[in-house]
């Protein structure tokens, strides 16, 4: 659902954007007056870009060719020295309306350069958030002005970055995307931080380039094959063979940061950078990963797909948080260069209810923040509460992340709202349970998706065969992975053994069962050899309390295929 790009200003032309009087020269200031010799005048003016918006026809795609000129806020401005090799002689940050100062030196050939970067440090808050090539090296893009003296008088300067846009396709220099991308993350980052002032964001780079393209096989950052849009903590994984290793980040297969689509292919392609929600949905899964909890396992998803519990969650919170950082419950991601889009109302009753499905958990989670009574929503929390829950429980449950677990935070917190929380739940065919989806009887039409944990204890085998089913292509279907509970007592050493020689009433014996061990998220041990059968973690020691074991059968199909499970003392 979202798209990657990625900017090179640094390496372009685009001093023919400048824009203000004298094409971007230094003029005086509007009351005509020069401060005395020797000293420093005041440059000032303003840095936009052009914002290609959404047709108010659904489905017809982005209206490139009526822009909207917006501010560039809270944005890195430097005044360079042109005739010293750029030395920067001053810097600012733009204010709320895409306005800057600064003092440089009389007679003094000056360049404004506007970066696609938004740092601060401080008590108002910290972060640094910037937009960098993945196909040129991770450089930063800037938006450069002609170079122009000083003089002796105060001048104004403006910069607007454009759209490169000419009658039907892109003919010049696509310097507005940068901004706009990271004028999405402004309005993201602002949510936070009306929620938790003063809150100290870890570094973030958001990849666009132009060539940044939907490519499957061959999967490369560095050439631009980044698939789709998306968002990583970063991974050192074994190379694609035609990829080339990132000279800025040697030893690691993908930095970390938001990777966008920019690619318009001669309006087949998949463009990004005006797709606010894609972009918030990105930075969605940024803020779960820094400040909450998940555990998703990730993998391909599209609307409709009943999903893992942990991955619809992810998703629905990702398409939620984008609704409520821009207000608006019509999710719109654009197609087929700028001609198409496709998306979904969070208004709307879609269909395929339940705990496995993103669009149950995004309807939830929006009704819930929402100040708007609809039929079975009488809860209008705002953002506040719903991110306690995400800092709060959700990071601390014993659970694996999922609905469950954060309407079971949200409930303990607001004793208030509870009827009109579970109200919602039944209006998406939840059952209002506990954090573990005890009791649960949506089945989603899965055989094996039910309970969605069994209890196992140390030396009690159970007592009946644990069974998956699904596309292990996918691995991120319902009913795929089986989630089962262990609680220990006190510090025990354990062995968990999986056998797939075990059939059950609707399925035939496993071929290469796998085992994960976690504890509150974490990945304790896995065993996922491709030895046929069976598989073992002796886990010395293992402590008190809840922990999960997950099991599947790697070449599971359609038909479940099933495994007897033991966990021994030691």
């Amino acid at each position: 659902m979202a798209e990657r790009h990625s900017l090179r200003f640094a390496l372009l032309s685009i001093a023919a954007l400048a824009l203000g009087a004298c094409g971007g020269q230094g003029d005086n200031d509007s009351a005509g007056n020069p401060p005395p010799p020797g000293t420093t005048v005041t440059l000032s003016g303003k840095i936009t870009f052009d914002r290609i918006v959404f047709q108010t026809t659904l489905r017809t795609g982005l209206n490139p060719s009526s822009p909207v000129e917006s501010p560039a806020r809270q944005i890195t401005v430097e005044a360079l020295d042109a005739s010293s090799g750029n030395t920067i002689l001053a810097t600012t940050t733009t204010d709320e309306a895409g306005n800057y100062t600064f003092q440089v030196p009389t007679n003094r050939m000056v360049r404004v350069r506007a970066k696609a970067e938004m740092a601060q440090t401080g008590s108002g808050g910290t972060w640094n958030f910037r937009v960098l090539d993945n196909t040129q090296s991770a450089t930063l893009y800037v938006l450069d002005g002609d170079a122009a003296d000083t003089g002796t008088a105060n001048a104004t300067r403006n910069l607007r970055a454009t759209s490169g846009w000419g009658t039907t396709s892109y003919t010049g220099t696509r310097a507005a995307a940068p901004f706009a991308i990271l004028d999405t993350v402004y309005s993201a980052k602002k949510q936070i931080l009306d929620a938790v002032a003063g809150t100290a964001f870890p570094a973030l780079n958001l990849y666009w380039s132009k060539d940044n393209r939907p490519t499957v096989a061959n999967f490369c950052t560095t050439s631009g094959d980044i698939g789709t849009t998306f968002y990583t903590p970063g991974e050192t994984a074994a190379r694609v063979s035609n990829c080339a290793p990132s000279p800025n980040l040697p030893g690691i297969d993908l930095p970390a940061g938001i990777y966008v689509l920019g690619d318009f292919a001669n309006g087949n392609g998949d463009t990004d950078e005006f797709d606010q929600h894609v972009i918030a949905h990105e930075f969605g899964h940024f803020v779960e990963d820094k400040f909450s909890r998940s555990d998703s396992i990730g993998g391909s998803h599209s609307i409709g797909d009943r999903l893992d519990l942990r991955v619809a969650f992810s998703e629905g919170w990702g398409n939620a948080y984008a609704g409520m950082v821009l207000n608006d419950p019509l999710y719109r991601d654009s197609a087929l260069g700028v001609s198409a889009d496709t998306g979904f109302d969070m208004e709307a009753d879609n269909p395929n209810d339940g705990w496995f499905s993103e669009l149950s958990i995004t309807e939830i989670l929006w009704d819930l923040f929402d100040n708007v009574a609809d039929a079975g929503d009488q809860v209008a929390l705002g953002f506040p509460p719903l991110y306690a829950v995400m800092v709060g429980a959700q990071r601390s449950t014993d659970a694996m992340t999922s609905i469950y677990t954060f309407v079971d935070g949200l409930r303990a917190a607001n004793a208030s709202q509870v009827a009109g929380i579970n109200a919602l739940l039944t209006g998406e065919s939840i059952t209002n349970t506990d954090a573990f989806g005890t009791n649960e009887t949506n089945a989603g039409g899965s055989q094996t998706a039910l309970p969605i944990y069994q209890d196992v204890a140390v030396n009690q085998p159970l007592p009946t065969p644990v069974c998956s089913s699904g596309n292990e292509s996918l691995g991120n279907q319902l009913g795929y992975r089986r989630l089962l509970r262990l609680t220990l007592p006190t510090a025990t050493a354990v062995t968990i053994r999986v056998d797939g020689t075990a059939s059950g009433t609707f399925g035939v014996p496993a071929t290469d069962p796998d085992i994960y061990l976690y504890t509150r998220g974490v990945i304790v041990a896995i065993a996922d050899s491709t030895a046929a059968g069976v598989e073992t973690i002796t886990q010395q020691p293992l402590g008190a309390g809840v922990h999960i074991i997950e099991v599947y059968d790697y070449d599971v199909g359609v038909l479940p295929r099933c495994m007897s499970v033991a966990v021994s003392g030691l």
